[in-house]
């Protein structure tokens, strides 16, 4: 039987639905021109005379406002040129969610530079070595991004930020091989760490401000243009539409990766009726059914941190009345739910981690009950999310994490 393209129905909304994707990046990023600049002004040193100089620089600012699409445009603009002395310019790109360690994130620069490294065999500093004898025997050097960072910043003391912060003296090399993009939500976290990272961290800063309503139109028809949707699929109302619900200026979070989500889904709900052009109406259902977690937040976390977020949301939908449940129940419901999908459950230290993870990622909120409650535990609920759509979107991951073998 021949599998030709002629029996997949063509869309009449999407022309490349892949680019309305969170890692999908743009060729064009709209009002985000000044940061570009000043991300290329801070590493010219570094490509004009490759190892004169470390450079550190840190992208700051909220969820969807352009950290990563313009760390990754960068990234790609500049991975492959040839600086001074027929040197090599590599780039690597690290999200924290996915890569929680030293270790891993080395193994994943290590990866991006076509070395071959096995998960087990080395410590973190060997690692290191490794990647610096690499590049210095390819007359290479690395700018390496690193997505998420405020979740290393808040895992023991901030010493993987310490350790890629001293990259060049812990390999002992007067030449400074590697550059870094540190990304991050705010830094608050400053504070608690070692005041040699506080100095390093403090400098080189590129503040990212929420979009306002008519800079999320101008990126939506930008990607419109690069050939995500057909032109006569959406109008004028419909983008200003989406605008309004998500712009900054307008009550909304600023946030790009949600209204990019609220296209997607409105052009899926146009789609399932049959028809060629994106409504209103498809729009106001998409709000109604959007998350606020960003999707590549849950695609990165571990089988077991889903299993314990489904067994929250479906205890949370049982309990209307309450927005947090302590964690002893929320534990047995774990067992449950593994025993559901024939997964074997983890001890409690385990599941502890879980919670702590998910608090550290901003996912879901763990505290302490108040004195004069009976007993004291942990009280751990979600923020304004839409229960039943996060079921659906855990289960339909959770069957492929266990088809895949992750865990």
């Amino acid at each position: 039987m021949s599998y030709g393209g002629s029996w997949l129905p063509s869309s009449k909304i999407f022309r490349d639905e892949s680019k309305l994707q969170i890692d999908y990046v743009p060729r064009n990023l709209p009002h985000r021109e000044e940061q570009i600049r000043r991300l290329r002004d801070y590493f010219r040193p570094f490509m004009m005379n490759p190892g004169s100089i470390f450079v550190r620089v840190i992208l700051l600012g909220g969820v969807g406002t352009g950290k990563t699409a313009v760390a990754r445009r960068f990234g790609e603009d500049i991975d492959g040129l040839r600086a001074r002395g027929g040197a090599v310019i590599r780039f690597s790109y690290v999200n924290c969610h996915a890569h929680r360690t030293l270790f891993s994130i080395m193994q994943k620069m290590g990866r991006d530079l076509g070395l071959s490294i096995p998960r087990r065999g080395f410590s973190r500093e060997e690692l290191m070595h490794l990647l610096w004898n690499h590049l210095r025997s390819s007359n290479e050097y690395l700018v390496a991004a690193i997505d998420e960072a405020d979740y290393l910043a808040r895992t023991r003391d901030g010493e993987a930020l310490y350790d890629l912060t001293r990259i060049s003296e812990i390999v002992g090399d007067k030449l400074h091989r590697a550059g870094f993009i540190f990304i991050f939500r705010d830094l608050s976290f400053l504070v608690t760490l070692d005041r040699s990272i506080q100095s390093t961290l403090q400098h080189n800063i590129i503040k990212f401000h929420p979009y306002t309503a008519s800079q999320l139109v101008d990126i939506l028809w930008m990607r419109v243009e690069e050939g995500a949707v057909y032109e006569s699929a959406v109008d004028d109302t419909v983008m200003e539409m989406i605008g309004e619900l998500v712009g900054y200026d307008k009550g909304g979070p600023g946030d790009a990766r949600l209204a990019l989500e609220l296209l997607y889904r409105a052009g899926k709900y146009a789609e399932e009726e049959g028809r060629d052009v994106i409504l209103p109406e498809d729009v106001r259902k998409a709000y109604s059914d959007v998350m606020p977690i960003p999707r590549d937040v849950l695609t990165n976390l571990r089988l077991g941190e889903k299993l314990l977020l489904l067994a929250l949301t479906r205890l949370l939908q049982r309990k209307k009345f309450v927005s947090k449940v302590p964690m002893g129940l929320l534990e047995l419901e774990y067992n449950e739910v593994c025993e559901e999908f024939g997964v074997k459950p983890r001890r409690h230290t385990t599941v502890w981690e879980y919670v702590r993870n998910l608090h550290r990622m901003g996912v879901i909120s763990a505290e302490k009950s108040r004195r004069g409650q009976r007993g004291r535990t942990t009280l751990v609920g979600l923020s304004a999310v839409p229960l039943q759509t996060l079921e659906r979107e855990l289960i339909k991951m959770i069957k492929e994490d266990i088809r895949r073998g992750l865990s």
